[in-house]
Parts: structure tokens; C-alpha cells; sequence
């Protein structure tokens, strides 16, 4: 956490004024609330971070602003706290061997839940509604961005109201990761509500969810903001905020404005770009925080212009990350080679790297058979090596990057036209027809936050290209799979870590993506917040604990 620009100029200001000590605990004038800035809205947060949504049901979503949403409304067996730990939620305690959770073979995790919970229009949350939202997950109708993890699940039994077994067809390590956590996954969904609903893709429910978290939605203004009330009947307690307001501000230069103006008490994952005007703004102060999420330009290896490697190595050895790091992250975060952040007990420090060479790149290229033209642009048969770079709109961050890529591979003979879509629909779902999920480009940027039990499967495996998963690479290394297969059959760490370790040699080699950097995020806040403490995997897991008051 950095101090604030209001703190630092405090000791100055009571200076100047000869004011004691205690007449200067804040600057500018109280809000409603005593002891508050003006614009501070006891009990009331309003937050943005440069989106907009698709829909507000995680089960059909992969962004990870309906994620955080999701960890204000809706009901998880865990949270992650601000150390990656697992945190009981709905479930009373993680299974292990030793506490007699998972069985002996591997096969069956038994979770016990928590008794006295309500859905916010009252009724009882039970052990039914885990087995229905597993049913709906599976049921191949059901839109869902993956069933990655719960295809593992053979069956579920409900052996009384607060007591439910998964019986997996196969030991499952990482089940952390995938069943009920608020890491990119659907939540407990109300069987009471949906049971008798033809097609959930298109239920209204999805608009309004009804859940089980701390706050309740009230209503979704479209284009405009999330509104939420606190859920008094929480099984924490009464949340201490009384309202937030998501509001929808699609680009990063409007909401850093709206936190300028005091219109917003919260601006999330602010980008690296702005990250030297932030502490500069009055009544605000800066919490940063390493995270498990990386940034990355991926290949669509399926395009005949990327399905040779030595193109792709070209590519990266073409691309100055190292001058992106520095002119537009400022040198914030890690530069990496690889997806598993340095935070995990997986991460391989000797992953192979392509650092800048526009003369090899070149090379690279002569030997894969692209050939210079008198256009200035390289052609192999019919081929011309001139891709469509796609990323969504008010990032200026990725439109800085893609300058500086643009002038390098220009130099290269290689075209890069960039292409930006509303995030809403560059990252739909392939059944929505979603520009990544299709497979509609060359090049692609965005960032993927990988859960704290290291998993490469969802993104990476061949039976996860999309539509069945969140390959949307269209890579596939039977080599890199068995690998991956065996560390999460194996409870064993050590085990899972040399697995995890040659997949990453394997999966650098074949240079499907290149990591920009693994990311350092930061929450730029009212000063008058309390409580948040964002974590490496979820920003708001202890939502109910934030306060705007005195």
C-alpha cells in the first residue's frame, strides 16, 4: 500500500495553517458522515473497472467482472483470502485424507455445509441445490464457458440437507479450484427458482440472479450500473456497506477521471499506464498487490499463417516486451515466460524465453519459407503474412503495446492490423458468437488469472479447445496433456510439481502465447474506505468487512 497524496501533504497543510495536530486528521470539507470527505457516501460504494458485462450469472460467463460481482452476491463453498488461502464459506471445512473429506481412493470429497443459510428471497439454502446446479453444469444444453473439473464428477449424493458427496470417476487434485470457488466458476444456483426453467441460457434469472452472498441485486441498469443492497439475513452477519453501485464505465481514462471527481470510492485493477497519476489524486490511497494473473498476446495456431512453430518463435523474439514492460507498465509486475505465477509453489524459473532479436526472428522466418516482397511484406505461396490483432476498446495500454509491436514486425515483413470489439463481445462464449471463443483473429491480448491450485488444462489441453473449454489457442501437444493429466490425478505436490515443470518446458517450446508480464493489480480507493484487502486470486472475497463509515 502506498500513502496517499492527502496524507502526504498533511503535515504541510497543518504547518501552514498552525493548526494542532487533532484539527488535521482530514483535509477539505465532512461529508454527512462525521469525520468523512464530502463526497463520501456513508454506507454507499461506488466502484468501476473499465467494463462492461454480458450477463450476471457466472454460469455462462468468463469475464472476471461478473466474477467480481459474483463475490458480492452469490454463494461459493470457499473464498480466497488476501494470501491464497481457502477460506469456508458455504462448506464448514476443505476435504482432506486427513479430516476424512476425500476418501481413501481419491474418488469421493464429502462437503459439509453450513446449516441456517437463506437465498435472498428467504428460502432455506440446502444440499439440493448443490446436486441441481451440478446437474445444470452438466447437462450438455447449458451453455457453459467449460466443464472443466466437473466432468470428473461421476455422481452426487445428497445424504442429508447439509451433507453432499462428489463420487468422481477419478482422483481430482485441484477441486479447489473448480468446485464452487469464485475463480472463474459457476455459483450455487436456486433450485427452487430454476428447476422448472426449459432453457437457463435465456432465463431472466441471469439478468437478476438471486444468490446467497452478503448483498442482493436490486437492479441492472444496462450500459449504465449494478445496483446492490446488503442482505441483512447473511449467515456472516449484516454487511457493514448498506449499498454499492457497480457503475459501467467502459474506458480507463473516463474512469480515472470519475475517481479524480470523486464519483467513484473504488477503481479496480487500474492499468499499469496510469498507475504514475494515481497517487497524485487527492483523498484516495493506492493498495498493490501481486496476483496469479498474467498478461499474454496469443497465436491462433489453427490460422495457416501461425501453424508452423518456427513462425510463432519469430513472433515472440519479434516482439519487444521488454520496452512495453518499462514505457507502458512502468516496470510493474514481473516480466515472465511463463503462466504460473511466481507466487506458486508450481513455477518454473527456466520456462524457455525469445528476449528481443529482430535478428533471429528473421532468420526464423527466411527458414520457415516466408519470403520478403517488394510491398515490404513477407509471402509464402498465396500466403501474406499480415495479421488481425484483436483487443477491446479504451485499452490504452494494449493500444500502446500494439504500436510498439506494429514498427518492430514492420521491420520484419510482418502486417499487424488491429482490430478492437466491446469487451462484452470480444469475450462472449462461443454459442454467442464471441470473437475470441471463434477463433476470429491472428493475434489476440487479455489476461488470464489462474487459480490458486496450478491447473494448465482449461486453457491448454487439446479436448479444451473451444467450444468444449477455454482453449481458445486451438493448441494441442498430446505430450503436454499427459503431463497435465497426471498432476491432477496425483495429491502428491511433489509429484504434481515435476509434472507441472516439464509441461511448462513443453508448453514455452511450442510457443502457443507469449506472457507480457505476470501481473501486479492495484485498488485505488476512497480514503475513507476500510477493510479491503485484495488478494493474488479474488479482489473482494471479504467484501461484508468494507465500510464507508465512522
Amino acid at each position: 500500500m502506498s500513502i496517499s497524496s492527502a496524507a502526504r501533504g498533511l503535515a504541510a497543510l497543518c504547518l501552514a495553517a498552525a493548526i494542532v495536530p487533532a484539527g488535521c486528521a482530514r483535509v477539505g470539507t465532512q461529508g454527512p458522515g462525521a469525520g468523512l470527505h464530502a463526497w463520501t457516501i456513508p454506507g454507499t460504494l461506488r466502484w468501476a473497472d473499465g467494463e462492461d458485462l454480458d450477463n450476471l450469472n457466472p454460469l455462462l460467463s468468463t469475464q472476471t467482472l461478473v466474477n467480481d460481482l459474483s463475490a458480492f452476491t452469490m454463494g461459493y463453498f470457499f473464498m480466497f483470502d488476501d494470501r491464497n488461502n481457502p477460506v469456508p464459506s458455504l462448506a464448514l471445512e476443505v476435504p482432506t485424507r486427513e479430516n476424512g473429506g476425500i476418501s481413501r481412493d481419491g474418488r469421493s470429497l464429502t462437503f459439509h455445509l453450513r446449516h441456517g443459510v437463506v437465498w435472498h428471497d428467504g428460502v432455506p439454502f440446502t444440499s439440493a441445490d448443490v446436486a441441481f446446479t451440478v446437474a445444470t453444469i452438466l447437462d450438455p444444453k447449458t451453455n457453459v464457458l467449460t466443464r472443466r473439473g466437473w466432468e470428473e464428477i461421476e455422481r452426487v449424493t445428497t445424504r442429508d440437507a447439509y451433507t453432499v458427496v462428489f463420487r468422481l470417476k477419478r482422483p481430482y487434485a485441484p477441486f479447489l479450484n473448480v468446485f464452487f470457488t469464485p475463480v472463474g466458476n459457476p455459483a450455487i444456483l436456486p433450485k427452487h427458482l430454476l428447476a422448472g426453467v426449459s432453457d437457463i441460457n435465456k432465463a431472466p434469472y441471469n439478468a437478476l440472479p438471486v444468490g446467497l452472498g452478503p448483498f442482493k441485486y436490486v437492479r441492472w441498469d444496462r450500459g449504465s450500473q449494478v445496483v446492490m443492497e446488503a442482505f441483512d439475513r447473511w449467515w456472516g452477519g449484516k454487511p457493514k456497506l448498506r449499498k454499492v453501485i457497480f457503475k459501467i464505465v467502459p474506458d480507463a481514462n473516463t474512469d480515472l477521471a470519475q475517481l479524480r471527481s470523486h464519483e467513484l470510492d473504488a477503481y479496480v485493477r487500474a492499468p499499469n499506464y496510469q498507475a504514475p497519476q494515481l497517487p497524485g489524486i487527492a483523498g484516495t490511497k493506492i493498495i498493490e498487490y501481486d496476483t496469479t494473473g498474467f498478461g499474454h498476446f496469443d497465436f491462433n495456431v489453427t490460422s495457416p499463417l501461425l501453424d508452423d512453430v518456427r513462425v510463432r518463435r519469430a513472433l515472440i523474439y519479434g516482439a519487444d516486451l521488454d520496452t512495453m514492460w518499462d514505457k507502458v507498465d512502468h516496470r510493474i509486475g514481473r516480466r515472465e515466460w511463463t503462466p504460473i505465477s511466481h507466487l506458486s509453489w508450481a513455477y518454473d524459473p527456466h520456462a524457455p524465453r525469445y528476449p528481443f532479436d529482430l535478428k533471429k526472428a528473421a532468420a526464423l522466418l527466411d527458414e520457415s519459407g516466408w519470403v520478403m516482397g517488394t510491398d515490404g511484406l513477407r509471402h509464402k505461396g498465396d500466403l501474406t503474412l499480415r495479421l488481425k490483432f484483436v483487443g477491446n476498446v479504451g485499452n490504452l495500454g494494449l493500444d500502446a503495446r500494439v504500436l510498439i509491436l506494429q514498427n518492430a514486425y514492420k521491420k520484419l515483413g510482418v502486417g499487424l492490423e488491429y482490430f478492437r470489439y466491446p469487451t462484452n463481445t470480444l469475450f462472449a462464449g462461443y454459442a454467442a458468437g464471441g470473437i475470441i471463443a471463434n477463433r476470429k483473429y491472428d493475434m489476440a491480448s487479455y489476461a488470464w488469472g489462474l487459480p490458486p491450485e496450478p491447473d494448465l488444462q482449461n486453457q491448454y489441453t487439446c479436448d479444451k479447445i473451444s467450444p468444449k473449454g477455454l482453449n481458445y489457442l486451438g493448441y494441442c501437444n498430446h505430450k503436454f496433456d499427459a503431463l497435465v493429466a497426471d498432476s491432477l490425478r496425483n495429491y502428491d505436490r511433489a509429484s504434481r510439481k515435476r509434472d507441472l515443470i516439464a509441461a511448462q518446458e513443453i508448453l514455452m517450446g511450442d510457443a502457443p502465447f507469449m506472457v507480457i508480464s505476470q501481473r501486479r493489480d492495484r485498488l485505488a480507493v476512497n480514503e475513507d474506505l476500510q477493510g479491503a484487502k485484495p488478494g493474488p486470486s479474488m479482489d473482494f472475497w471479504n467484501v461484508q468487512d468494507w465500510s464507508l463509515s465512522r
